[in-house]
């Protein structure tokens, strides 16, 4: 990735969309989809890292782009299998609103990654007002989506269910209700 305002919009994102994914995967319900987060988790963190160190290993950006795409894409395949399958521990796991929040992360990622491969193409100039500007932004952005998304996958004190109190009665008198009962 050649632009540093693409570079750092992308390690953002993918940071953030790390984050999301990694506390999904702690509080998933099924083991498997729990083990998948924690890959994507994995992935996007190495995104991150390599595009926020200019690493030469990172692939070309049409590729970050594609692999930011790739956990929207399993999401919504995953949520299909849970629907159509009719699996209840499939689907706690996939977390609706913190998995929401990944995926407007790996689009806004993979968006700037794609105008990175195109503005390398084309050769646009990058003006630096509007790069800070853009990674600011970017910046906000991942706050304002990470911090309420991880806050929904980890549990809440309010929902801990209560003992259920059943009021002991005694009940003297005639028990005719009692098929055999012989004081």
């Amino acid at each position: 990735m050649n632009g540093t305002t693409g570079r750092w919009v992308v390690a953002l994102s993918a940071a953030g969309a790390a984050a999301i994914h990694g506390a999904t995967s702690v509080s998933a319900v099924d083991g498997g989809v729990g083990a998948v987060l924690a890959v994507v988790g994995a992935a996007e963190l190495t995104i991150a890292v390599g595009a926020a160190t200019s690493a030469r290993w990172l692939p070309a950006p049409r590729t970050v782009a594609l692999l930011l795409v790739a956990p929207v894409l399993l999401w919504a395949t995953l949520l299909l299998v849970a629907v159509t399958a009719d699996s209840p521990a499939i689907a706690g796991s996939l977390a609706t609103v913190p998995l929401a929040g990944a995926t407007v992360l790996g689009l806004a990622g993979a968006a700037s990654a794609g105008a990175d491969a195109r503005r390398t193409r084309v050769g646009a100039r990058v003006r630096p007002a509007r790069a800070g500007l853009a990674v600011a932004a970017a910046a906000v952005l991942t706050v304002l989506v990470v911090t309420p998304s991880v806050a929904a996958t980890l549990p809440s004190a309010g929902i801990a269910p209560e003992e259920e109190k059943v009021p002991s009665t005694i009940v003297f008198g005639g028990h005719s209700g009692h098929i055999g009962y012989q004081p």
